[in-house]
């Protein structure tokens, strides 16, 4: 068992406050046209770590194998097989500038918690499909067919059942094998004198159960006149789980059973072998409605019933301008009829361009957010759940059979109010350690130093300007201060802290001239140091508390690494063995901590990577030593097991090296994953 170590998640949530208190239209907002106010704040930003704003329109072309960049103009059609470099992005005369839409969505993400706002972008509206864990398996057999223009389930029941042992799948063909041969049958067709067959198709493992099944006259679930809900939610449960890709040894099972599928809805007299579940769900009229969620394995995905606009409840994107929350109000919208923002903000550009310093760095591959991950993106429902997901929760229960034998089975309940965390928001952290340059992820330019840029307001309310001046300081108008901003790319990896001070603030104060009878504009002027910004907007607010620990540069220490859940499982680590481990047992699966509680970590295990120099390397014999940091000794070698993307030019004497160490079966430690450093 690999020692557990503590680490902090990149993101937390900001949770919400109840509902958004009330929304008003702008005519409402701004009736008081004669106490409205107009001009612009000064903006400093300092970076803290590295910032990254990368130039996606004029990437370069690496081939990590010829050690060359690549010049196509069909580069496009290729861009796949090269690594990826970007510039940071610059202006058209090729000064470093931070593009105003970029501090705009920044400074909009932090009002609209303060002020309780919309979530202005949903997720889009395809179902929301999520795996079952282990200790929650679809344990119901089905036939599903379509008669007379209906979706029907049928129960099942077990002719045949093939022993786990011995199947499974050949990567190379993507066939199934029983004991070496290959098995005559598909998933989903068939089989005279035995019945339909229906793999069980594993998750993380590559042997199969395969069973055979035989239709029972009663019916699980008709569902209405031509609703291809069930035809919809297992196609997407199939297609996520890899039918037709092309890297998923799964492929063939899943694409066999997607043929089963449109056969039957192209009117073939074909059943469909499902393993389904059903949860009871009280209407608002009191009538119960059985919900039924499908799949092709006992722990597969199932497409879930409620929307994101559903799940948002109050929280969905203001629709209408007679009906805006606070952000809406002073940042606009494009929904409905749309509404232009009374909020501006210019680009940054350096405050001396000679001061600015740069970097390169190879980022680790970044994924899209998984919001599957149910421990950590929706709040637990009960003390007593083992799983949950937006539509319904599960708890164990104790049955006692009739042999008087105790057993212990999931129960599954509907959920009429899921509640997601939160605003999702990313701790503050020192950078990353650079990755291998691979044609999966990319090496971009970060800089370092202080950018100026301006905010325009225009007739806002003395409240709107306060709270703006707030969310640009966070409280703390200094430039030393530890309250920052995260902004640009790679911010999961410790990049983009920046900390903003409003230097002064000018408003324009229209003024009757009795002399000349003209309305003339006075400028009021308040410097940095007469500003008088509090530490806090609402010191009840618990949002309000969580952001100020997120956005603390100090509040993680130093000694505690932030980075994504990892766990070994044999010498690699990785995020899905995290995940998968905390499924196995309901009673200890493990949520991601309040960003208020007093501890905020969670335990993983990986492998450290250590530094060291090399002693020597012999290229003719492929071998060398590192001393590591230690002081132990690796063995390393270019090769494709261990070190693939590393050069022999790269192991002269005494060069500085980072690797993780990797112990042989034999007790030898050797150098994995080896990088030169720069000296």
């Amino acid at each position: 068992m690999a020692e557990k170590k503590r680490f902090v998640n990149p993101y937390n949530f900001i949770p919400f406050e109840g509902n958004i208190d009330k929304r008003i239209s702008r005519e409402t907002a701004y009736a008081k046209k004669s106490e409205l106010l107009s001009g612009w704040l000064n903006v400093e930003l300092t970076t803290r770590t590295p910032l990254i704003i990368p130039d996606g329109a004029h990437p370069r072309y690496w081939d990590t194998k010829k050690n060359k960049y690549v010049e196509d103009k069909n580069m496009e059609e290729r861009e796949d097989s090269f690594h990826r470099e970007y510039d940071f992005f610059r202006s058209p005369d090729g000064i470093p500038t931070i593009p105003g839409s970029e501090l705009r969505g920044m400074l909009r993400s932090v009002y609209e918690i303060v002020t309780n706002s919309c979530v202005p972008f949903l997720l889009d509206e395809k179902p929301i499909s999520r795996r079952v864990p282990v200790y929650g398996a679809l344990c119901h057999h089905g036939l599903l067919a379509y008669e007379n223009d209906h979706w029907v389930l049928y129960k099942a029941t077990i002719v045949k059942k093939e022993a786990a042992n011995g199947i499974y799948v050949n990567e190379k063909d993507g066939c199934v094998y029983a004991n070496g041969k290959k098995l005559p049958y598909k998933n989903g067709e068939y089989v005279e004198e035995l019945g339909w067959v229906q793999y069980n198709i594993p998750v993380n493992k590559s042997e199969y159960s395969i069973r055979f099944l035989k239709k029972e006259n009663e019916i699980v679930k008709k569902w209405e006149i031509r609703n291809n809900e069930p035809y919809r939610a297992l196609l997407s449960a199939l297609n996520r789980d890899g039918a037709g890709s092309g890297g998923n040894s799964n492929k063939i099972p899943n694409k066999n059973l997607c043929d089963a599928l449109e056969k039957a809805k192209s009117g073939d007299k074909n059943l469909v072998p499902v393993y389904y579940m059903s949860v009871t769900r009280i209407k608002e009229n009191g009538d119960d409605e059985v919900l039924v969620y499908l799949s092709n394995s006992s722990i597969g995905r199932i497409a879930q019933k409620r929307k994101w606009n559903d799940i948002m409840g109050d929280y969905v994107p203001c629709s209408s301008t007679d009906e805006l929350c606070p952000a809406c109000l002073l940042f606009g919208t494009t929904n409905g009829k749309g509404l232009k923002g009374r909020v501006q903000v210019t680009d940054a550009t350096p405050d001396n361009v000679e001061k600015l310093t740069y970097e390169k760095h190879t980022l680790d591959i970044l994924s899209t957010p998984r919001t599957s991950a149910f421990e950590f993106y929706l709040r637990k429902p009960t003390d007593n759940a083992t799983f949950w997901n937006f539509d319904f929760y599960g708890e164990m229960k104790k049955y006692t059979l009739a042999n008087g034998k105790e057993i212990n089975r999931i129960e599954y309940y509907d959920l009429p109010e899921a509640t997601p965390r939160g605003r999702k928001m990313y701790w503050h952290s020192e950078p990353a350690k650079d990755s291998t340059p691979n044609n999966m992820n990319n090496t971009v330019e970060a800089v370092n130093g202080c950018f100026n840029f301006k905010i325009y307001f225009e007739e806002i309310t003395q409240k709107q300007l306060n709270t703006l001046i707030w969310i640009i300081s966070l409280g703390e108008n200094k430039k030393d201060g530890t309250k920052l901003h995260k902004l640009g790319h790679a911010r999961p990896l410790g990049y983009g802290s920046v900390k903003l001070q409003v230097v002064s603030q000018n408003v324009r104060k229209p003024m009757f001239n009795k002399e000349n009878g003209n309305i003339e504009v006075e400028l009021e002027h308040k410097s940095h140091d007469e500003l008088n910004i509090p530490s806090r907007l609402n010191a009840g607010s618990e949002a309000e508390k969580c952001l100020l620990n997120l956005a603390d540069f100090n509040y993680i220490p130093k000694n505690i690494p932030v980075m994504y859940p990892r766990e070994k499982r044999k010498d690699e680590d990785n995020i899905y063995t995290w995940f998968a481990n905390n499924r196995k047992n309901p009673k200890y699966v493990k949520t991601l901590p309040e960003p208020d509680d007093k501890y905020v970590t969670l335990l993983g295990s990986w492998n450290e990577r250590l530094e060291g120099k090399v002693k020597f390397y012999d290229s003719n014999k492929n071998f060398g030593i590192i001393i590591g940091q230690n002081k132990q000794e690796y063995s390393i070698k270019c090769d494709e097991k261990f070190n693939p993307n590393l050069k022999a030019q790269q192991l002269r004497k005494n060069a500085k090296v980072s690797f993780e160490p990797y112990e042989l079966k034999n007790g030898k430690l050797v150098a994995n994953k080896c990088r030169a450093e720069e000296n």
